[in-house]
């Protein structure tokens, strides 16, 4: 960014703080940075990518149905298993609408007190689900098995007698609560699919890949959340088939637990993926890629002054830092040579919403490529 910034105005040069008295001042001015990038909408709120995704609301459907079906069979069972498993949809459910909420926060417009707006909103929602898929899901039901443990081991054999008939039931039901569940994690993996191929590096989808690379809170919360509950009701259908063949109810108690584990576990994983993100996640190496080729390729850049800095503001919005020197030294070119760079960089990057913030310098060896650098 420029420290000083003059126009020609008959013959002489006008310093930039007399510019703005001659802007009217009942001229509507636009909130935050909706000035500084053209891929905002007119309120400065990202254009892309304005509605939550079809997963999270097949999630969200796919939880609700799960959860009324697994409470009424525990109510009729009192299997641990399946009070481990309502517990887990239930929070699922409540999840998925944490999500949607941060998701309509996403697009609130730019203001003075968030210039850049609250598209980091989703990654808050994410984060304030892990926290609660780990209390809620997995802490809740994992105390309530061991509870149950300790009850059938404390309580004789009598306590360990299962009733064949309860156990028959909740094994037909977790076939059903799985093939849901598979349903919304098939929605999961193809709408990650179609994200993968749209911004990573060509090559083989990879969900792993995906996982590691993605910049999207809530379809990472999705994925995680149906994989889990796919896995969770492996443990369940396990835990009571093993009660049916043992006649030992202890079975259904350590699936139970087992469920409570693998929440935990899950919930420590995605609180570790999204609070990377929440604290500022750079872009991904491709991008690097392509924002130094152009930069590369520029004619009026002479020398890069310090690496480039992308960093993800959501899933779909990047905030690039640059800090270059041009090949001529006039201000005036400058500015001219700064649109140029821009509109460059969005050609070469469509599919991303960027805020791009490029400040001229001159090459001084002394603080040459030192984060300090951009800090002056």
């Amino acid at each position: 960014m420029m420290t000083t910034q003059e126009r020609q105005h008959d013959g002489q040069r006008t310093p930039v703080a007399d510019i703005a008295h001659d802007v009217p001042r009942n001229r509507p001015q636009p909130n935050g940075n909706a000035a500084m990038n053209h891929d905002l909408a007119p309120d400065g709120t990202e254009k892309h990518n304005a509605n939550i995704g079809i997963a999270v609301i097949a999630a969200l459907l796919a939880n609700v149905m799960v959860a009324v079906v697994k409470f009424v069979v525990f109510m009729i069972t009192h299997s641990a298993s399946m009070l481990s498993e309502s517990v887990h949809s239930l929070a699922d459910s409540g999840n998925e609408l944490t999500l949607i909420i941060g998701n309509k926060l996403s697009h609130r417009p730019p203001s003075r007190k968030h210039p850049l707006g609250w598209s980091r909103a989703r990654y808050l929602a994410s984060f304030i689900v892990a926290v609660s898929l780990f209390a809620i899901g997995g802490v809740y039901s994992a105390s309530e098995s061991i509870a149950k443990i300790r009850e059938v081991v404390s309580g004789g054999p009598q306590a360990h007698a299962v009733d064949t008939h309860s156990m028959a039931i909740v094994l037909v039901v977790t076939v059903i609560c799985a093939a849901i569940e598979a349903w919304s994690l098939h929605n999961g993996i193809k709408e990650a699919k179609e994200r993968f191929e749209e911004t990573h590096d060509p090559g083989p989808f990879s969900l792993i890949k995906f996982w590691k690379g993605t910049k999207s809170s809530d379809l990472a919360v999705v994925l995680a959340e149906d994989t889990l509950a796919v896995v969770g009701l492996a443990f369940a259908f396990l835990g009571s088939l093993l009660a049916i063949l043992t006649g030992d109810e202890i079975w259904d108690a350590i699936g139970g637990t087992s469920i409570g584990v693998l929440l935990i576990v899950g919930a420590l994983l995605l609180g570790a993926q999204v609070a990377s993100l929440l604290i500022g996640e750079g872009a991904s190496d491709h991008t690097y890629r392509v924002i130094t080729q152009v930069l590369a390729d520029n004619p009026d850049v002479e020398r890069v002054l310090a690496d480039p800095a992308a960093m993800h503001l959501s899933e779909k919005r990047i905030l690039v830092l640059l800090k270059v020197q041009f090949r001529n030294e006039t201000e005036l070119d400058d500015a001219a040579a700064i649109n140029r760079l821009e509109e460059q960089l969005r050609a070469a990057i469509p599919y991303y919403t960027l805020d791009i913030v490029v400040e001229p310098d001159t090459y001084d060896p002394v603080k040459a490529a030192k984060v300090e650098d951009w800090v002056d």
